[in-house]
């Protein structure tokens, strides 16, 4: 494997595109594009490594960030967007994503919000922080709305447009149920959950947020620790036994994958559920030789190369790890790193995600994009040591110069 360098996924402005454009004609190198969920965890990911991409990432998405009510393009006031691409691919156009004037910015997201509260904060940079304060504001208004709305907790859907995503959590989708890739979050007899759902991986990063919001907002502090405080009880309750969402009437999808890791890097969960999540993060069906499936191999809706019904992500399996080794799971953590590392080493370049067959064998995925930024960020994360915690405002290096 080459060494992990993201220079060659920079935008000019310093942000990372989500992946690069295809490097041979197997490559569908189709996220060449700033995305907000993607660029600020692929910031996060190098922030000891390079802390000026996180300035850049900031900035970048407050510029964009949502002004006013839009239901086509889901743009809501302090929203942070999905994806902007100022010249929209004939695809999106095909499958009637909401592009106007030939450009696409579409803020259909239920989490790049809350990561861009957890970025923000990882930097510990005061100056920036008061630069970018209209927008802390404005994304700490829009997840508070989209808490009491989701009656406590983030929830996403239904899509009533053309286009655009129906789940809105990193696992995303338009229709899960239909989906020939194995994207989104299903039931276990395939069909979609009711929407609004709520998926386990939002939540997480939600919690992380408002703890962010304890150390960006201190005049607010404790109320923002109760909402955090509200919303742990909730999760531990709700997801902490398997369970990957919530349908809109709170029924619970069931499924063990690597939500839970996501869980344990956010810090939700009471010690005696942290065992509970980590000792069924750790068996086989979840946790191979190569990383974290994103489901289980005993899922019924399993599917080996399902894109995020059983593959492995590194950047997914990089937020176990670092989960795994809060909960004190650290023979469990090394496992990860060292077999993301593996996998990566032995299918060549930083593929978006990979399968791992139920008797153990690595393959590559064809829809897998072959040098995605969060891969990058997770093996030079890995080398650094640096799981995305642990970092608060005033602890750290300023970046914003």
């Amino acid at each position: 494997m080459s060494h992990a360098s993201l220079q060659p996924l920079l935008s000019p402005d310093g942000w990372a595109y989500a992946s690069r454009l295809p490097v041979d004609a197997a490559d569908p190198g189709r996220f060449h594009a700033l995305f907000g969920r993607d660029s600020l965890i692929t910031a996060l990911q190098v922030l000891p490594h390079q802390p000026e991409v996180a300035a850049a990432t900031l900035r970048a998405l407050a510029a964009r960030q949502g002004r006013r009510e839009d239901p086509e393009t889901e743009e809501q006031p302090g929203r942070i967007l999905h994806e902007d691409r100022p010249v929209a691919p004939e695809w999106l156009v095909e499958r009637g994503w909401p592009v106007r004037d030939g450009a696409l910015r579409y803020y259909g997201t239920s989490d790049a919000t809350s990561w861009f509260l957890v970025l923000l904060d990882a930097t510990g940079d005061r100056a920036l922080a008061e630069e970018l304060d209209a927008a802390r504001v404005g994304a700490a208004d829009w997840l508070h709305r989209a808490l009491t709305a989701g009656d406590g907790l983030v929830r996403c859907g239904p899509r009533t447009f053309p286009g655009g995503l129906s789940q809105q959590g990193w696992r995303d989708a338009l229709d899960p149920g239909t989906d020939a890739h194995g994207g989104g979050i299903v039931r276990e007899d395939g069909t979609a959950p009711r929407a609004p759902m709520a998926d386990a991986d939002s939540q997480a990063v939600a919690v992380a947020a408002l703890d962010a919001l304890v150390r960006l907002d201190p005049d607010r502090a404790d109320d923002w620790a109760a909402r955090a405080a509200l919303l742990r009880r909730r999760v531990e309750d709700a997801f902490a036994h398997g369970v990957m969402a919530l349908e809109s009437d709170d029924r619970p999808v069931p499924g063990a994958g690597s939500q839970l890791g996501w869980l344990l890097w956010a810090d939700v969960l009471s010690p005696e559920a942290t065992t509970l999540v980590a000792e069924r993060l750790t068996r086989p069906d979840v946790l191979t030789a190569y990383g974290v499936r994103t489901l289980s191999s005993s899922h019924p809706a399993f599917l080996t190369e399902g894109y995020h019904r059983g593959a492995v992500w590194p950047f997914d399996s990089w937020l176990c790890w670092g989960g795994l080794r809060r909960a004190g799971y650290d023979d469990a953590a090394g496992q990860v790193r060292e077999g993301v590392r593996r996998a990566v080493a032995e299918l060549g370049d930083f593929p978006e995600l990979y399968a791992v067959t139920p008797d153990g064998e690595l393959r590559d995925i064809p829809i897998a994009n072959r040098v995605q930024a969060w891969t990058v960020g997770a093996m030079i994360a890995f080398d650094d040591g640096w799981d995305g915690r642990g970092v608060s405002l005033g602890d750290a290096p300023q970046v914003s110069r």
